[in-house]
């Protein structure tokens, strides 16, 4: 049964005709080419026939009449090996030998030929044609049948030196003459497309792309010689080209192959030489010629003027567009110039005759804006730096030509201002009115009507500037031009006298008088609680509280701000005291100190609660001001901790006197106190004495809350390791802490918040760390977690500190794999942002990452740690920075991510090569665009890798590729009888250069 998902053959249009229809019915090539839009078009014809047409000498003599085999004109005839292709475009047959000229084509090889030509005929040889659709390749194959079925015997592109130029009996002199006129023309309109035409080859064969360039290289003062001399010639030696029944279709009951050459149009000298002299022009202007050029394209001109009007031309085809385009750069055409045309021509003359220019495109508006505006600058720079000798006048011409011509085409954009104040100590008025004046007369009702708002805004300008002459001058020009009518000009003298009246400066609406002086309370109390919430100064936050209580506030000054938030024990002692000043000022400090802080304004919340503490230590005041004291001292250890962790590596902070203020204030909790701190600051002072590793404050305090469990057994964990002397396991107080953080929740449970304190309360300490022996610590917990619960060897994550947790977990399924995953991956970011040349975290990062599946992520990880091991490519890379288990991981992230040639880069940093995951890679096709196989051969340095690559090459016919691996295997220092020094050098300089290139794809 039929697939119905398999996809259908897309079915040919009725009016498509294959190629091969072309030679059983010879007749039918005509009938096409006169259809209106054949299918295939004529080019396309082309191209499929010379793509199908083998050419292979014959090697035997047997003749069977009627066969594909016929002899042609004396040539030998024998086996046909059919080798398809376009590369056979430029493929030379086998020279014949001395006693025989001939063809040496079979039947089917000329008949072929024969259509080809009979199409490029059908087109007059309309080179323009056919070097737009034509491949190079084909275009020379064309060439090559036209030279040799006029010649009547194999000829080989480019011509030899020594070229043989007889001609065989089944050939034609005249046919010969134009077969060598369309090579010499082909060979100097390839030299314009030179680069071009090597690019875009696709090189199935190697040979092609030799001949080619063979081709382009040729002389080219032989193919000029030869056109010249045939200009020149002429009038006394006619000139034919092919007519399109020249060629005869070879017959099936008709073994003739002879061509009708009597059948071939004769053309006049002129059209033969306005050709020629048209492309020698062209050729003249490439190679920068020009005295040439003009009198080839002059020649062409007057050649094309004495041919009669209206004749048909078989020859020449000379668009009028294009010569005029060439008599153009050649500086004689006829037409009159652009004003844009002028106006190049006046920059590269020093600005010679700018002004007139630029008048007549105020009226014409031909000259882009821009390069006016370009213009204006580049002559204000030429002056200012002496380069140009004029006065200042011609530029304040040009700017004033420049804010008319803005006024017809942007409207107001760049503004009549700018003109004014830049040239206000000039006599500006004069040039732009003069250009106005100018361009009135062309206008349109709409160009008037923005012409005539123009003015009217430089007149209130020239008013509000005081300038009143100036003014005067433009209302006069304003009632010349004829442009206003009377109603207008009125409107606009009563518009000048209300410009004329005193402005008020002290309108509400300027920012200057923003705080007004109103006599009304409450925008003076308004402005006092502004400045109250914003101020960050205690001394201004006393005399703004002063000020506010004289207004007799309807509520309490510490209730202006409801982001004011004061700690609970705070808070208390402060609503328990009477109304008053002090109460305000306590409330108001402590508010603003902790936003402060939140913030990272450390400094002045310091210096807002130190205030505070000095205020409230007055004797006045009583037992409860000491409380507060020692209660704002505990908060200011608070922020100067949280400071500490926050610019951990700048070290603001005296380190051991903030580590003797933590003990003492965890000696308060210790010592059973009736006032201790917030559990938040003593959780705080934990955190601060674990990162400055000063764990035994920390064993002797009780676990009176979740907060202090973490760094209590992480501190017991240290203080086993330093008693350890081998490698036994540690306290399991910490493993099974954070392994109790883990456990799977149910959905009922996590609803109701369960299930996310510990994990919280887990990354808030974390985010807390700062010693690199803490983040070890937790990250090899973490660690061993992830490898317990994945249970996958080939994904086992290793560093530091591993050996110490246990190797086993009762009833794994109760925990989260995906959360461990989760936490590790944050941790480990967390703790490189912190130390990231850590090597090791590096690596487990990678592996990490490679166990979840992102391998490009993964890739990054590895590249970095390789890069930091070997301080950025200038040491050599050490074993301990890449083993073996991480390098095979590289490649299996390079191999997953399609780059198999990094991948087979990768397979030399192993101890030994394995060979068979190198050929494996090799043999893939790579489906990353960055992992070209020929962009890594400078960084191989294994010669029986660099063989195998030759071979693969080889075999897929990639010649340019095989060549490069040669030369990468014939450097001196890949020399197999080098010393080990060498080796080791030459290996070490291409892994920096690897990878510095790995680098460069996936840390930049």
């Amino acid at each position: 049964m039929e697939d119905p998902l398999k996809p259908k053959p897309v079915p040919l249009a009725a009016e498509t005709v294959l190629w091969f229809e072309f030679l059983l019915d010879p007749h039918k090539i005509t009938q096409h080419l006169q259809c209106k839009n054949p299918e295939p078009s004529a080019v396309e014809l082309i191209m499929q026939f010379i793509s199908m047409t083998p050419d292979t000498a014959i090697a035997s003599t047997v003749v069977t009449p009627g066969s594909d085999l016929q002899n042609i004109t004396g040539a030998s005839v024998g086996a046909n090996a059919t080798t398809p292709a376009a590369s056979a475009a430029l493929s030379v047959p086998p020279m014949a030998r001395q006693a025989e000229i001939g063809l040496q084509l079979t039947r089917k090889q000329l008949a072929l030929k024969i259509l080809e030509l009979k199409v490029a005929t059908w087109l007059r040889w309309d080179l323009d044609v056919l070097e737009k659709s034509l491949p190079v390749v084909m275009q020379l194959g064309l060439l090559r049948d036209l030279c040799t079925i006029s010649y009547g015997r194999a000829v080989s592109i480019p011509f030899a030196s020594d070229f043989d130029f007889r001609i065989s009996p089944s050939g034609n002199e005249r046919a010969a003459r134009f077969a060598l006129t369309i090579y010499h023309r082909t060979l100097l309109r390839l030299q314009l497309i030179k680069d071009s035409a090597l690019k875009a080859v696709r090189p199935l064969l190697f040979q092609t792309v030799d001949q080619l360039q063979q081709f382009l290289e040729t002389p080219t003062q032989p193919s000029i010689e030869y056109l010249e001399q045939l200009c020149l010639s002429a009038g006394s030696k006619p000139f034919h080209v092919f007519h399109y029944d020249s060629f005869v279709t070879l017959q099936c009951d008709n073994l003739s192959t002879a061509q009708n050459y009597d059948m071939m149009h004769l053309i006049t000298p002129h059209e033969l030489r306005a050709q020629l002299q048209f492309e020698l022009a062209h050729y003249y202007l490439h190679t920068k010629q020009y005295l040439l050029a003009r009198e080839s394209a002059a020649a062409c001109n007057n050649n094309l003027q004495s041919l009669p009007p209206g004749a048909t031309l078989y020859f020449c085809h000379i668009r009028s567009t294009e010569l005029e385009g060439l008599l153009q750069a050649c500086g004689i055409s006829a037409q009159q110039k652009t004003l844009l045309e002028r106006f190049h021509q006046s920059l590269l003359n020093n600005y010679s005759d700018i002004v007139s220019i630029l008048r007549l495109d105020n009226r014409a508006r031909e000259i882009p804006l821009v390069s006016r505006r370009n213009v204006e600058l580049d002559i204000e720079g030429a002056i200012s730096t002496g380069l140009l000798k004029e006065t200042r006048q011609l530029l304040l011409q040009v700017a004033a030509l420049n804010v008319v011509r803005t006024v017809f085409e942007w409207g107001n954009i760049f503004g009549s201002v700018e003109y004014f104040e830049k040239y206000r100590d000039l006599d500006y008025m004069p040039p732009i009115v003069e250009a106005m004046q100018d361009a009135v007369p062309h206008c349109s009702q709409r160009e008037q009507a923005a012409l005539k708002h123009f003015i009217i805004d430089c007149i209130l300008y020239q008013q509000q500037q005081q300038q009143q002459e100036q003014c005067r001058q433009l209302l006069l020009t304003a009632r010349e031009m004829g442009i206003f009518s009377n109603e207008e000009l009125l409107d606009l003298d009563e518009q000048l006298v209300q410009a004329s009246l005193p402005v008020l400066s002290n309108s509400l609406a300027t920012l200057s008088d923003w705080i007004c002086h109103s006599k009304l309370t409450r925008v003076d109390v308004a402005a006092l609680e502004r400045q109250l919430i914003t101020c960050t100064n205690a001394n201004s936050v006393r005399i703004l509280l002063v000020k506010l209580c004289g207004t007799a506030p309807g509520k309490p000054l510490w209730a202006i701000n409801s982001s004011w938030d004061v700690p609970q024990p705070l808070k208390t002692l402060i609503m328990a005291m009477p109304v008053s000043f002090l109460q305000d000022f306590s409330y108001v400090l402590l508010g603003k100190a902790r936003e402060l802080a939140t913030r990272g304004n450390y400094i002045d919340a310091v210096s807002m609660l130190s205030v505070l503490k000095s205020e409230t230590q007055r004797q006045e005041l009583g037992g409860s001001a000491q409380i507060m004291c020692k209660l704002i001292t505990w908060e200011i250890l608070h922020i100067q901790i949280t400071q500490c962790l926050e610019e951990w590596h700048q070290k603001p902070l005296d380190l051991t006197a903030l580590g003797g203020r933590c003990k003492q204030c965890l000696g308060a909790l210790q010592a059973g106190d009736s006032m201790i701190p917030r559990m938040d600051i003593l959780e705080s002072c934990a955190i601060m004495l674990l990162n400055l590793t000063d764990f035994p404050p920390l064993l002797y305090l009780d676990k009176r809350s979740q907060l202090m469990e973490l760094p209590l057994a992480f501190a017991a964990t240290f203080t086993e390791m330093e008693k350890m002397k081998g490698p036994k396991k540690a306290c399991r107080d910490a493993w099974e802490l954070m392994l109790s953080m883990f456990l799977n929740v149910p959905k009922r449970a996590t609803s109701t918040g369960a299930g996310s304190g510990a994990s919280s309360s887990l990354q808030t300490f974390l985010q807390r760390v700062r010693h690199q022996s803490v983040f070890g610590l937790a990250i090899s917990m973490l660690g061993k977690m992830h490898n317990i619960l994945k249970d996958d060897p080939n994904h086992d994550l290793s560093c530091e500190y591993m050996q110490l947790w246990p190797t086993s977990i009762t009833n794994p399924n109760s925990y989260s794999l995906r959360s461990v995953s989760e936490t590790l991956q944050w941790l480990l970011s967390e703790a490189l942002s912190h130390y990231p040349q850590t090597i090791s975290w590096l690596k487990m990062k990678g592996d990490l990452e490679l166990a979840i599946g992102n391998n490009e992520s993964a890739m990054r990880c590895y590249v970095n740690a390789l890069v930091t091991g070997t301080d950025y490519c200038t040491m050599p890379l050490q074993r301990n920075v890449a083993d073996d288990y991480m390098i095979r991981k590289m490649i299996r992230c390079a191999a997953n991510l399609g780059c198999h040639t990094q991948a087979t880069v990768l397979c030399q940093f192993l101890e030994e090569i394995d060979y068979g995951i190198v050929f494996k890679n090799l043999s893939e096709k790579s489906s990353n665009f960055t992992d070209a196989m020929d962009a890594y051969y400078t960084c191989i340095w294994d010669t029986t890798l660099l063989e195998f690559i030759v071979n693969l090459h080889l075999k897929r016919g990639e010649h340019s590729r095989k060549l490069e691996a040669i030369s990468m295997m014939g450097t001196l220092e890949l020399n197999a009888n080098n010393n080990e020094e060498i080796k080791r050098e030459s290996a070490m300089v291409r892994k920096s250069r690897f990878i510095r290139a790995l680098a460069k794809q996936y840390l930049l």
